[in-house]
């Protein structure tokens, strides 16, 4: 029951745009924890049985192929300081969920999908015939999607602990929905910006929705530019996929707090604080 919970998890986290098939298997792969079985023909087979007649599960096909998901580790390019990243260079690979926001839903569905209106639902067409896993592929490629529905989606993105009747807007929800796409490595706000095309202020006017529900956790965020200077940001995560990913002023900051508590009166001399810390004058100046 477990494996099946983690692949079902997989599709749901994945929103309402759906996943490929091809896509899972990557998820699969790239799942944390592992994925405990070996994902060959047999196990394949085995697991497109089981989602082709799981209950909260609907089949669609897109008017055209989807582009293949391709997974990036921002932190693959980890500068020597553990918590300041290098902005990598190079063209970023193509968004192949474009934000597509759906806007008071008569059957409550919320979510962003780029070809809501147009994909075409054969569920009933996949379960009146058995079809196997190779046979599905030959037949639809990347244009069948697996989509979870609204209550199993919502549930992947809030957790066992969250409240399923939580009312959240619409563009609030779907910013949910894009740090369960990004799971452990949650969303920058500076980012979210673009993919959403609006400021500032109104992401952190939508964020709030989410932080007062407690569905996400929110830290600093450093990248080092290619010309040395340091970019700022917020890092967003699901609750559920939170870790701690603190920048180095921020430990750097408790230890200044520790070492003042162990000072009388809580008072030291800002030379003696910069020795204990053993950094540069400049970084310390930025504290």
């Amino acid at each position: 029951m477990e494996v099946l919970d983690a692949i079902v998890d997989e599709v749901a986290l994945e929103g309402l745009d759906g996943i490929t098939i091809p896509a899972l298997w990557l998820r699969l792969q790239a799942r944390v924890p592992p994925f405990p079985l070996l994902l060959d023909e047999a196990t394949k087979e085995f697991i497109w049985q089981s989602l082709a007649v799981h209950p909260e599960l609907e089949f669609y096909e897109l008017p055209v192929e989807r582009q293949p998901l391709v997974l990036s580790n921002r932190y693959e390019g980890i500068d020597c300081d553990p918590v300041v990243l290098k902005a990598k260079g190079g063209p970023c690979s193509e968004d192949i969920y474009p934000i597509h926001i759906i806007s008071e839903n008569k059957d409550g569905i919320q979510g962003s999908c780029q070809f809501f209106e147009e994909r075409i639902l054969v569920t009933d067409q996949l379960r009146m015939h058995t079809f196997t896993c190779e046979q599905v592929f030959e037949r639809w490629g990347e244009k069948l999607l697996i989509v979870g529905s609204q209550a199993l989606r919502l549930r992947a993105l809030i957790g066992w602990e969250g409240d399923p009747t939580v009312l959240l807007p619409d563009c609030s929800y779907c910013i949910l929905e894009k740090l369960g796409r990004s799971r452990w490595q949650g969303e920058l706000q500076r980012d979210l910006q673009g993919s959403f095309k609006v400021d500032a202020g109104k992401i952190h006017y939508l964020r709030r929705a989410l932080d007062r529900n407690g569905l996400i956790t929110m830290q600093s965020h450093i990248i080092k530019l290619s010309n040395g200077t340091q970019q700022h940001s917020l890092l967003l995560l699901l609750k559920r996929f939170h870790i701690d990913r603190r920048n180095k002023y921020d430990m750097l900051s408790e230890k200044v707090s520790a070492l003042l508590s162990e000072c009388e009166n809580q008072i030291e001399t800002l030379i003696n604080l910069r020795e204990e810390l053993g950094v540069h004058e400049r970084i310390f100046k930025r504290l």
